[in-house]
Protein backbone atom coordinates (compact mmCIF):
# COMPACT_ATOMS: atom_id res chain seq x y z
CA UNK A 1 0.00 0.00 0.00
CA UNK A 2 2.73 2.44 0.95
CA UNK A 3 4.66 1.64 -2.21
CA UNK A 4 1.65 2.42 -4.37
CA UNK A 5 1.05 5.67 -2.46
CA UNK A 6 4.72 6.69 -2.70
CA UNK A 7 4.63 6.15 -6.47
CA UNK A 8 1.26 7.92 -6.83
CA UNK A 9 -0.48 4.75 -7.99
CA UNK A 10 -3.73 5.56 -6.22
CA UNK A 11 -6.05 3.13 -8.06
CA UNK A 12 -3.62 0.27 -7.32
CA UNK A 13 -3.36 1.38 -3.67
CA UNK A 14 -7.14 1.45 -3.32
CA UNK A 15 -7.43 -1.98 -4.96
CA UNK A 16 -4.84 -3.34 -2.50
CA UNK A 17 -6.78 -1.87 0.44
CA UNK A 18 -10.01 -3.47 -0.80
CA UNK A 19 -8.24 -6.79 -1.41
CA UNK A 20 -6.82 -7.11 2.11
CA UNK A 21 -10.15 -6.49 3.82
CA UNK A 22 -11.18 -4.35 6.76
CA UNK A 23 -9.37 -6.23 9.54
CA UNK A 24 -6.01 -6.29 7.77
CA UNK A 25 -6.41 -2.69 6.65
CA UNK A 26 -7.14 -1.61 10.25
CA UNK A 27 -3.90 -3.32 11.32
CA UNK A 28 -2.11 -1.54 8.46
CA UNK A 29 -3.43 1.81 9.68
CA UNK A 30 -1.99 1.09 13.12
CA UNK A 31 1.38 0.33 11.52
CA UNK A 32 1.16 3.52 9.47
CA UNK A 33 0.59 5.54 12.65
CA UNK A 34 3.66 3.91 14.24
CA UNK A 35 5.72 4.80 11.16
CA UNK A 36 4.42 8.38 11.17
CA UNK A 37 5.19 8.78 14.88
CA UNK A 38 8.71 7.40 14.41
CA UNK A 39 9.35 9.79 11.51
CA UNK A 40 8.10 12.75 13.54
CA UNK A 41 10.31 11.88 16.53
CA UNK A 42 13.29 11.14 14.29
CA UNK A 43 12.84 14.40 12.43
CA UNK A 44 12.51 16.48 15.62
CA UNK A 45 15.31 14.63 17.40
CA UNK A 46 13.08 14.55 20.49
CA UNK A 47 9.38 14.31 21.25
CA UNK A 48 7.90 16.82 18.78
CA UNK A 49 6.33 20.02 20.07
CA UNK A 50 3.07 21.33 18.68
CA UNK A 51 5.08 23.79 16.58
CA UNK A 52 7.17 20.90 15.22
CA UNK A 53 4.05 18.94 14.29
CA UNK A 54 2.45 21.98 12.65
CA UNK A 55 5.57 22.53 10.54
CA UNK A 56 5.75 18.84 9.59
CA UNK A 57 2.08 18.93 8.59
CA UNK A 58 2.60 22.08 6.54
CA UNK A 59 5.62 20.66 4.76
CA UNK A 60 4.03 17.28 4.07
CA UNK A 61 0.83 18.84 2.74
CA UNK A 62 2.52 21.42 0.54
CA UNK A 63 5.09 19.07 -1.00
CA UNK A 64 2.67 16.31 -2.00
CA UNK A 65 2.90 15.79 -5.77
CA UNK A 66 0.72 12.77 -6.44
CA UNK A 67 -2.33 13.68 -4.37
CA UNK A 68 -3.73 16.55 -2.37
CA UNK A 69 -3.43 16.54 1.40
CA UNK A 70 -5.03 19.06 3.72
CA UNK A 71 -2.58 20.43 6.28
CA UNK A 72 -5.19 20.11 9.03
CA UNK A 73 -5.73 16.42 8.23
CA UNK A 74 -1.98 15.78 8.41
CA UNK A 75 -1.75 17.70 11.68
CA UNK A 76 -4.71 15.84 13.23
CA UNK A 77 -3.37 12.48 12.06
CA UNK A 78 0.00 13.20 13.65
CA UNK A 79 -1.05 15.01 16.82
CA UNK A 80 -4.16 13.02 17.74
CA UNK A 81 -3.44 9.64 16.18
CA UNK A 82 0.25 8.91 15.73
CA UNK A 83 1.72 10.98 18.58
CA UNK A 84 -1.40 11.24 20.76
CA UNK A 85 -2.15 7.51 20.56
CA UNK A 86 -5.77 8.16 19.68
CA UNK A 87 -7.74 6.05 17.27
CA UNK A 88 -7.90 6.89 13.60
CA UNK A 89 -11.58 7.75 14.13
CA UNK A 90 -10.53 10.35 16.73
CA UNK A 91 -7.77 11.71 14.51
CA UNK A 92 -9.87 11.89 11.33
CA UNK A 93 -13.49 11.92 12.55
CA UNK A 94 -15.07 13.36 9.40
CA UNK A 95 -17.22 10.60 7.91
CA UNK A 96 -16.54 12.13 4.49
CA UNK A 97 -12.76 11.89 5.02
CA UNK A 98 -10.89 9.68 2.65
CA UNK A 99 -10.30 6.29 4.26
CA UNK A 100 -6.94 6.12 2.48
CA UNK A 101 -5.55 9.16 4.36
CA UNK A 102 -3.46 7.16 6.88
CA UNK A 103 -1.55 5.47 4.05
CA UNK A 104 -1.33 8.65 1.97
CA UNK A 105 -0.10 10.81 4.85
CA UNK A 106 2.45 8.24 6.01
CA UNK A 107 3.74 7.75 2.47
CA UNK A 108 4.02 11.51 2.01
CA UNK A 109 5.97 11.84 5.24
CA UNK A 110 8.44 9.25 3.97
CA UNK A 111 8.80 11.12 0.68
CA UNK A 112 8.73 14.68 2.04
CA UNK A 113 11.35 14.22 4.72
CA UNK A 114 13.63 11.61 3.11
CA UNK A 115 15.12 10.50 6.41
CA UNK A 116 17.59 7.67 6.80
CA UNK A 117 20.17 7.96 4.06
CA UNK A 118 17.87 10.25 2.10
CA UNK A 119 17.28 7.94 -0.83
CA UNK A 120 16.40 4.43 0.28
CA UNK A 121 12.87 4.68 1.70
CA UNK A 122 12.61 0.90 2.06
CA UNK A 123 15.87 0.78 4.01
CA UNK A 124 14.51 3.50 6.27
CA UNK A 125 11.31 1.49 6.79
CA UNK A 126 13.48 -1.52 7.70
CA UNK A 127 15.28 0.68 10.23
CA UNK A 128 11.95 1.76 11.70
CA UNK A 129 10.72 -1.84 12.05
CA UNK A 130 13.99 -2.97 13.60
CA UNK A 131 13.91 -0.07 16.05
CA UNK A 132 10.25 -0.67 16.96
CA UNK A 133 10.90 -4.37 17.54
CA UNK A 134 13.97 -3.58 19.66
CA UNK A 135 11.99 -1.02 21.67
CA UNK A 136 9.14 -3.47 22.27
CA UNK A 137 11.49 -5.95 23.90
CA UNK A 138 13.71 -3.42 25.70
CA UNK A 139 13.57 -2.79 29.40
CA UNK A 140 12.45 0.82 29.93
CA UNK A 141 15.34 1.32 32.35
CA UNK A 142 17.63 1.75 29.33
CA UNK A 143 15.82 4.93 28.23
CA UNK A 144 17.98 7.33 30.27
CA UNK A 145 21.12 5.62 28.94
CA UNK A 146 19.84 5.94 25.37
CA UNK A 147 19.17 9.65 25.88
CA UNK A 148 22.65 10.10 27.31
CA UNK A 149 24.12 8.24 24.35
CA UNK A 150 22.17 10.44 21.96
CA UNK A 151 23.35 13.66 23.63
CA UNK A 152 26.97 12.45 23.76
CA UNK A 153 26.84 11.59 20.05
CA UNK A 154 25.36 14.98 19.22
CA UNK A 155 28.02 16.74 21.30
CA UNK A 156 30.82 14.77 19.64
CA UNK A 157 29.44 15.50 16.17
CA UNK A 158 29.29 19.23 16.84
CA UNK A 159 32.96 19.40 17.90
Amino acid sequence: MLGHAIRGELPAMEAEIRAVGDETYAASVTLCMIIAAYIAVDLAGRWPTEADVREMARHAATTSRHYELREQDVYDYLSIGALGFGSIAEALPDPQADYTLPVLITAQMLVAFRLGDGHDLWGYLDTIWSAVEAAESADMSVLPALLIRQKRSQAAASQ
